[in-house]
């Protein structure tokens, strides 16, 4: 009769007689089991890997495995292989996609943020959120950039979307550093501000004008309404100072012709504002509903999501817009500069900066103060006080 093998705590027989060996240990006061096979080799295994986690829990000196399909790694083994049990980049990123996903009323933009985690997940998916370096992703913004020749803004906005997920993490209790928040921003300069002379304002006019002319409104009655829709657009942006975010997520119920204001519910920091009719601006509204044009279906099978009352029956100008600019030899001009425009013309008019400040729905006054020099007549009448009197 064979000599019985020596019993070793933790490693035992899966069924009694079988010879097919598991070992347990405890870790965190939970039992981790792991089989690994038949015969004496695999009653060696189990012994080594028993052996061998006892000693880490011992010392500490590597990592303990919380599930069988972990291994048990020293601490030499950690620094070539990584942590198995550490939280991921590529964690970070599903666990943020998925936040933006489900709270579309915080992060109205459901296209960027995705497509710039997908980027920082195909480069950083696999690495161990808590080691990854701030010169790492800096060295990496570099390498973009010269890739890809992308403007110091863009790579800024890729440094926001970095560092948010690492503050979702951190909310998460999955993280508790964030790195890219130590990444320098790039250089963008205090940028300049375009505005719409009133000659090129002229030459739009007449470019969008062309377009509805250029429809037989017998012939081809719904390109006459898209043109004319264009035209408004344009009116309803030049003098009323909305974002394009703003004007394109207006409701027929937020218009009150009545008090001459819209209710923007979904502004850029967030917080509901009004923006205010002035006569031109109404017209141009009312023309829009008579128009009555609706957002259309991409396809049978992908169904508009917008609401039924949207004001604009368009919701991405981009195309026709730079397609007027190129016509009408306007250039370095955006649609965002029709609102520098709006807040340039009331300055230029003596307006006072408080009230621009409420037209713009400026959060700060400092964001206004940017337009003041285009009123000098201001400051000439208040430095009349100096005058002599004689």
């Amino acid at each position: 009769m064979p000599k019985r093998p020596k019993t070793v705590t933790g490693v035992y027989e899966r069924v009694s007689g079988s010879d097919l060996w598991s070992a347990r240990i405890r870790v965190e006061g939970k039992l981790v089991r792991k089989g690994f096979g038949r015969g004496p080799k695999g009653r060696a295994d189990a012994i080594a890997w028993v052996e061998k986690a006892r000693t880490i829990k011992r010392t500490g000196e590597g990592v303990l495995p919380k599930t069988a399909k972990r291994p048990v790694l020293t601490t030499a083994e950690v620094a070539v292989l990584g942590n198995p049990d550490a939280i991921t980049v590529g964690r970070l990123c599903d666990e943020f996609v998925r936040y933006v996903k489900a709270h579309p009323e915080e992060y109205r933009d459901q296209i960027y943020p995705p497509k710039r985690v997908a980027e920082i997940r195909k480069a950083f998916g696999d690495r161990n959120a808590a080691t990854l370096k701030s010169s790492e992703i800096e060295a990496w913004f570099d390498e973009i950039q010269e890739d890809r020749e992308l403007a110091n803004a863009t790579v800024n906005k890729m440094r926001g979307t970095f560092s948010m997920l690492y503050k979702h993490g951190r909310r998460r209790d999955l993280v508790e550093v964030n790195p890219a928040a130590d990444v320098p921003l790039r250089d963008v300069g205090q940028g300049i501000e375009r505005f719409l002379s009133i000659e090129e304002e002229k030459r739009l006019r007449d470019v969008l004008q062309r377009s509805i002319d250029s429809h037989d409104p017998i012939m081809q009655p719904e390109l006459r309404k898209q043109a004319v829709h264009r035209l408004l657009e344009f009116e309803v942006s030049l003098k009323s100072g909305m974002r394009r975010s703003e004007q394109y997520n207006l409701r027929w119920g937020d218009v009150d012709f009545e008090r001459r204001i819209v209710r923007l519910r979904k502004t850029k920091n967030g917080k509901p504002r009004n923006a205010f009719i002035i006569d031109d601006v109404a017209t141009a509204l009312k023309q829009l509903r008579d128009l009555d044009l609706e957002r259309r279906d991409r396809s049978v099978t992908q169904p508009n999501k917008s609401p039924q009352d949207v004001v604009f029956a368009k919701a991405d100008n981009k195309k026709w817009w730079q397609g007027a600019l190129d016509d009408a030899n306007i250039k370095n001009y955006r649609w965002h500069d029709n609102r520098h425009t709006f807040c340039s013309r009331l300055v230029q008019a003596g307006v006072h900066l408080k009230v621009v400040q409420e037209a713009a729905g400026h959060a700060s006054i400092a964001s206004t103060i940017r337009y003041a020099h285009f009123a000098p007549s201001q400051v000439v009448d208040a430095m009349a006080v100096l005058n002599s009197k004689r």
